[in-house]
């Protein structure tokens, strides 16, 4: 065999190298996109019952705040309908958020699954901040108007609602994306309405690797 017959060989044999592992990515991420899918696919089923439970709550709120209006305490009547906005907008959220899981197609661009997917943990991210962040008017909507008539029932009010009120506003502030390696947000935040997204978000990295 002739020095030109080896080096056409040489090069063939590499050129169907080049394609086989062209293939093998193409193949593992495809394969990982299914998996994308799947995942987030898996978080339906609870996005739907929590949109159910939801709407049906906000309904009874409104439902009382209609019969207490004439007459309920302000603290009672104005701490329920801060609830009932606030939770208005976090369904709001997931009704969104249900929308974007239906959108996500094997078939888009990548980059279009990536948007989605930050979309999704920008979004969960903020709806556990506002579900915290208006913690402390549970500490607030049962207080009796006569209470002040006492100073250390007002004492003992203040110091609880102040003490909601700061452990809120730090974790509004703190539950991001940066800390979901702390303890303290794994134990906030885990179950199958997070840890799809965080592990979609992972796999989606795993396929730019294979692109490279």
């Amino acid at each position: 065999m002739q020095e030109s017959e080896l080096i056409d060989l040489w090069r063939s044999y590499d050129r169907k190298l080049e394609e086989s592992l062209i293939l093998n990515r193409q193949n593992a991420a495809a394969i990982t996109l299914i998996k994308i899918k799947s995942m987030v696919g898996s978080m339906v089923p609870m996005k739907i019952f929590l949109i159910i439970i939801s709407l049906l709550w906000l309904s009874f709120l409104c439902l009382v705040l209609d019969r207490t209006y004439d007459y309920a305490s302000p603290f009672f009547w104005y701490s329920i309908a801060i609830h009932a906005v606030i939770f208005t907008f976090v369904t709001g959220v997931q009704i969104y958020q249900l929308a974007l899981i239906y959108q996500t197609d094997l078939s888009e661009a990548l980059f279009t699954t990536q948007d989605r997917l930050a979309r999704l943990k920008g979004s969960t991210l903020l709806t556990t901040r506002l579900m915290f962040l208006h913690a402390p008017i549970w500490t607030t909507f049962s207080i009796p108007q006569r209470m002040f008539e006492n100073p250390v029932w007002s004492a003992v009010q203040i110091f609880v609602t102040i003490t909601f009120v700061g452990a809120a506003l730090w974790l509004f502030f703190n539950i991001k994306y940066e800390n979901r390696e702390k303890k303290w947000f794994k134990f906030i935040l885990r179950g199958n309405q997070w840890e799809p997204v965080v592990k979609s978000i992972e796999m989606l990295r795993e396929i730019e690797l294979y692109k490279s």
